[in-house]
């Protein structure tokens, strides 16, 4: 038993109590395997390394494809716009640089394996700060960062948080050490200011950690009139953080102060993604993500509620507060109200600041646990038995938390596809590509190009540097610079990929929409996935045999869902790729038909006709479409239908009605003979007057 410094409470009570190694161990170690094996079933999941994940696969197209642009020489801020720091990218280079040989689906896998290891060192590295107050302690915060389904948010895929956290723990733990207490030492000072440093410039919120850790030191080591070690902080927070950052800010210093600072505190709000405080306190605690849990948000806010409580009471009462006591408490509370301040708020924002509340999470429970066992249990055995029984309870915690993740992860995992292999067998490779969402290309293996284009990675980011006032979705007056910017982009383009035809983060002035519509054709489309080639460059023999038909296809899905706007977009590329087949014309003048503009459903079955005049169906829409204004022209339409499907009733039974009501009552008859032996409940559509 190791035990630093006795407290000056005058119970006697060690202030901070150090576990046996083989105890910190094992802890560890299972802390680990459970947030690895929750990572590896999610990774099992279909489509989850290689495929696009629908609900949140916006940012890691972003981040991986900056990081693409980067190994191929094109360098964020100078070249295409980023949010961020360049350390994310400058991590993944060595990931991205594989891209030539095993292709991009395969570096995005590694790159995603890397992601969840980083989440798995957040847990890991959690659990081993927090050591000093004892196991209790460390599995409290192990199993609350390992089971929490933010972790799933930021480790399904290339996400930010997990990275620059692991670098906000790697710093902690060089300053804090095993026992809390500051470091003296120059190299572990100025190594923990590294990793500190580094982490801001990997995302630029790691600065509230960095200054919770300012704070302690100025008040722990200024007080004592110890100057150096703060000092070599700040000198390798400043190392840290430079280093990465002086290239590409010597090359596009406006632009980088532009994109990195200056849009991030003006971006403002359309109303996407917004959150009341109340909400966001639901998902730093992670009870956003449990599944079926009614007002989450009166229920995190109780739990943070109560955890302030017990801070007040654990830091008064139960013993000494070591310098990492504070630290942690500072970071927790500078956290989560810096993640108040946002206009917006995604889920996964709430991991940061869920670091942090577990961790101080970690250090209650583990000062009441110690307080506990020496102040009321103070022999050994009632000792080992309430430790047993933490222990125990924690393990069923974590079963029942673990549960909790899956359910959360699985309603995520459900919508996991592959398009990758589709969107390659349509673009040729080394074609210039426009899109909204680089993830997709990527899974194609198509986002590098061996020709001149545009070097974008995020739209969004593009659009928020021109307006940052109005995020998209934003239904204009547009930016001008926004609008050049994707005018020129265009033209350029071989090929335009959309998640939807009319997606949000393309600035649809009336002459982008003309142009658009003007020279691009839809060759393929799928949910989330709409790809567009340059008319003047479609050869429908160089696409896939399937392309019409699957345009068919999700034109009728399109039209059965009550879109009629998108089933029409999907008749009409599918005509348009393949004029021979009649089908599209066909579905195109039934859905007009039925949504009242005649005129254009009888000029789509004209074009059935002229492409296949023995299509039945298409004649007897004629038939019923021009009965009540042209009945001579219907007439002459289902006659001809029905030499082709002789017994088609309903055409009988229309043709006999309209034959009778010209004053043919012979012939008349006959029909509506015809079409009562064929359907017997048409008797009942036979006018009273009409004798058979």
């Amino acid at each position: 038993m190791k035990i630093e410094g006795l407290s000056r409470s005058g119970t006697g009570m060690p202030a901070v109590r150090v576990p046996p190694s083989w105890g910190r161990r094992a802890v560890v170690g299972g802390v680990g395997l459970l947030a690895a094996a929750l990572l590896v079933w999610e990774f099992s999941r279909p489509h989850a390394l290689v495929g696009t994940h629908q609900l949140n696969s916006y940012n890691d197209g972003v981040y991986f494809g900056a990081a693409l642009r980067l190994a191929g020489g094109e360098l964020p801020y100078r070249d295409f716009t980023l949010l961020h720091p360049p350390g994310l990218p400058l991590m993944l280079a060595p990931a991205a640089a594989l891209a030539d040989m095993v292709g991009e689906p395969v570096a995005m896998a590694i790159a995603r394996v890397l992601t969840a290891v980083m989440a798995v060192g957040v847990a890991v590295l959690g659990t081993l700060l927090v050591r000093y107050r004892g196991r209790v302690a460390m599995m409290t915060t192990g199993v609350a960062l390992a089971c929490s389904p933010l972790t799933f948010d930021a480790a399904n895929t290339v996400e930010l948080e997990a990275y620059h956290l692991v670098f906000c723990l790697l710093g902690a733990l060089a300053l804090f050490g095993g026992t809390g207490t500051l470091t003296s030492g120059r190299r572990r000072t100025f190594a923990g200011g590294l990793a500190l440093g580094f982490a801001c410039a990997v995302k630029i919120w790691a600065v509230l950690p960095i200054a919770a850790v300012l704070a302690v030191y100025l008040v722990f080591h200024l007080r004592g009139g110890r100057r150096g070690p703060v000092g070599w902080l700040v000198g390798g927070m400043t190392a840290g953080a430079a280093v990465p950052v002086a290239p590409f800010f010597a090359l596009a210093p406006g632009r980088f102060l532009h994109d990195v600072f200056f849009v991030q505190l003006s971006r403002g709000t359309s109303g996407w993604a917004s959150m009341a405080i109340w909400d966001r306190f639901a998902w730093m605690t992670g009870l956003g993500g449990i599944p079926g849990l009614t007002a989450a948000s009166v229920v995190a806010t109780c739990v943070l509620a109560a955890l302030t409580a017990a801070v007040v009471v654990g830091y008064t009462l139960a013993g000494d507060r070591v310098a990492l006591d504070w630290f942690i408490l500072t970071a927790a509370v500078a956290t989560v109200a810096g993640l108040c301040v946002p206009r917006q708020f995604f889920n996964g924002y709430g991991y940061f600041p869920g670091v942090f509340l577990a961790l101080l999470l970690g250090v209650v429970v583990g000062r009441f646990a110690r307080a506990v066992t020496i102040s009321r249990f103070g022999t050994e055995r009632n000792v080992k038995l309430l430790r047993r029984t933490a222990m125990t309870t924690l393990l069923i915690v974590a079963y029942a938390a673990a549960l909790t993740r899956i359910g959360y992860a699985r309603n995520y995992t459900a919508y996991y596809v592959d398009s990758g292999r589709d969107l390659a067998s349509y673009i040729r490779r080394g074609a210039c590509v426009v899109f909204d969402g680089a993830t997709a290309l990527i899974e194609a293996d198509r986002l590098t190009t061996n020709r001149h284009c545009p070097a974008t990675v995020d739209v969004y980011g593009q659009w928020l540097a021109a307006d940052p006032a109005h995020p998209p979705p934003w239904t204009g007056p547009f930016e001008p610079r926004l609008v050049r910017e994707w005018e020129t982009a265009m033209r350029q383009a071989d090929y335009l990929y959309l998640v939807s035809p009319r997606s949000s983060f393309v600035p649809w002035t009336p002459q982008v929409s003309s142009y658009v519509w003007a020279h691009y054709t839809l060759v393929y489309t799928a949910p989330g996935a709409c790809l567009f080639q340059k008319t003047a460059e479609l050869d429908p023999r160089h696409l896939p045999r399937d392309a019409a038909d699957r345009l068919i296809g999700a034109g009728r899905s399109a039209q059965d869902g009550g879109d009629p706007e998108g089933a029409l977009i999907d008749y009409t590329a599918a005509a348009r790729i393949a004029p021979r087949n009649a089908v599209p014309h066909y579905n195109k003048g039934v859905l007009l038909q039925g949504i009242g503009s005649s005129t254009e459903a009888e000029l789509e079955y004209l074009k059935t006709l002229a492409i296949d005049p023995r299509f039945g169906s298409a004649l007897y829409n004629l038939g019923v479409l021009l009965s009540a204004t042209r009945p001579a022209k219907a007439i002459s339409f289902y006659e001809r239908d029905l030499q082709i499907e002789p017994r088609n009733a309903a055409a009988h039974l229309n043709l006999g009605l309209l034959l009778v009501g010209r004053g043919e009552i012979g012939l008349g008859r006959r029909h509506l003979r015809t079409a009562i032996h064929l359907n017997p409940q048409f008797r009942n559509q036979v006018p009273a007057g009409v004798k058979l």
